[in-house]
């Protein structure tokens, strides 16, 4: 998928589908695309003690990637290399445009907003997922890392180990009044924040409307409970003759299925982890299996564990699954792939709330051995400055952080379906915990209990009480 802010760039692990993207801009003095945000101009320039600019390195964001190098010069030579393609450079904030541009703009806007802090920045690329998750932890070691990094499901785990630098208290006080609890909530130990997401997403259900009326189902009438869900995803089986099936989620023994599923979790009640400890065996979690044991029976064998999660999503964009749980991407990628989609929150328990697992993304953080500590949290200022927060909105890929932006009549009346989106990412939102010791082995335990449960008939509750058992001998 080439859409610039769609998320496999921001989640190799979660799967989610994104572009790797790259911007632009003029390299010496570059005209903003979109007009100053003037709320945090008055803060003082940080320098050095000769009063000379202050360069930060940055790891390269995901969606926003712009490769390595200087920033400005990035910019410059990504804007030749789009000269000669169909990319609509000019943005009205409040207006749509072209959501190829969107590295551009948003790489652009930060630009001139760090260039008025007197900041230059050098963008660093490490990658993603594994690769990236290694080369951390190996500049930890050395001490020998980035002003600001960036990841996903390992960011907390960082901020756990005591590797990353708690926001200024008025920092994190400001974030906290006027940004969702996705963006951070996450990323909060003991009253600190660690770390901040732009633009995260959470997950919702989503509806191929065709095969809905295909059922004798209402396609412009969301399920809201889980035994509704299923009796709609079993009408749509049925409907299918073996052609499309009723779908659900993808639920792989793999960071793509934890954090889908994951979401069913947090709304029954149940979590992964508690303190760093494995928490597989509780009641809500072996409800939740027990629900997910059904939706397997309304997919085509095997699908819904397949080890890899693109052919849950082709058999999506085929138009072979009625139902799908995944991030805010899906909305506009199916429309892309003309499915006529549906789009709301995910369906509730008999005694659940609402709650979510964090999805595609890319928490930035401080290391305590950056070496400007004071530059790099501007840069994480300008994340969520009225201008970046707006371009984010007019994207209608992700929906933005900042209040007043996703909560004005004007936002809700434009992007209906993402401002549920947004609502979704406040209350109950939570990343993947990790595990005191031998994270890895610990989350292939839990992985594989859950498939055995789905793909045999044996009881639940005690393939669970057996994995609680193996991954606590090995987190203890």
């Amino acid at each position: 998928m080439a859409m610039a802010l769609i998320a496999s760039s921001l989640a190799a692990c979660s799967g989610g589908n994104s572009n790797s993207a790259s911007n632009s801009n003029e390299s010496s003095s570059p005209t903003p695309s979109a007009s100053a945000d003037t709320t945090s101009s008055a803060t003082p320039a940080p320098s050095d003690t000769s009063g000379q600019p202050v360069s930060i390195t940055v790891l390269t964001e995901g969606a926003t990637s712009v490769g390595a190098g200087k920033l400005d010069e990035l910019l410059e030579a990504k804007k030749k290399e789009l000269a000669g393609k169909s990319v609509d450079m000019s943005y009205t904030p409040g207006n749509a445009f072209d959501v190829e541009s969107f590295p551009y703009l948003y790489q652009n806007i930060m630009y001139n907003k760090l260039k008025e802090k007197n900041i230059n920045v050098e963008m660093q690329d490490w990658g993603w997922g594994e690769p990236l998750v290694q080369k951390q932890t190996a500049g930890f070691l050395a001490k020998n890392i980035p002003d600001i990094i960036v990841g996903e499901t390992q960011m907390p785990g960082f901020a756990q180990q005591g590797l990353l630098e708690p926001f200024p208290d008025d920092l994190a006080n400001e974030i906290r009044q006027n940004v969702a609890d996705a963006a951070w909530k996450p990323m909060e130990i003991d009253g600190k924040i660690y770390g901040f997401a732009a633009q995260p997403g959470v997950s919702s259900l989503f509806w191929n409307k065709d095969l809905v009326k295909q059922a004798g189902l209402d396609p412009d009438k969301a399920p809201t409970t889980w035994a509704e869900l299923l009796d709609h995803i079993q009408k749509v089986t049925a409907a299918g003759k073996g052609k499309f099936y009723g779908g659900g989620v993808y639920a792989g023994a793999n960071f793509g299925g934890y954090l889908r599923f994951g979401a069913l979790m947090m709304i029954n009640g149940g979590n992964f982890a508690v303190d760093g400890q494995p928490a597989f065996n509780s009641p809500q979690n072996v409800e939740t299996i027990s629900y997910l044991r059904q939706l397997n029976a309304e997919h085509p064998a095997g699908l819904m564990v397949n080890t890899s999660e693109g052919a849950y999503f082709d058999a999506w964009y085929k138009g072979q699954l009625g139902y799908i749980i995944d991030g805010p991407w899906m909305a506009q990628q199916s429309k892309d792939k003309n499915i006529d989609v549906g789009m709301a929150s995910i369906p509730l328990s008999p005694n659940g709330k609402p709650g979510d697992i964090t999805i595609g993304a890319a928490f930035t953080s401080v290391p305590k051995d950056s070496k400007n500590k004071e530059a790099a949290f501007e840069y994480i200022r300008a994340m969520f400055s009225d201008d970046i927060q707006q371009l984010i909105a007019d994207s209608n890929v992700r929906s933005p952080v900042l209040k007043k932006i996703a909560e004005s009549d004007d936002y809700k009346t434009k992007h209906p379906d993402l401002y549920t989106h947004y609502l979704a990412m406040s209350g109950n939102v939570q990343g993947l915990p990790t595990f005191a010791k031998d994270n890895t082995k610990a989350w292939q335990v839990f992985g594989d209990a859950v498939v055995k449960s789905l793909m045999t008939k044996g009881d639940i509750q005690a393939i669970m009480d057996d994995a609680q058992k193996k991954a606590e001998a090995i987190t203890k």
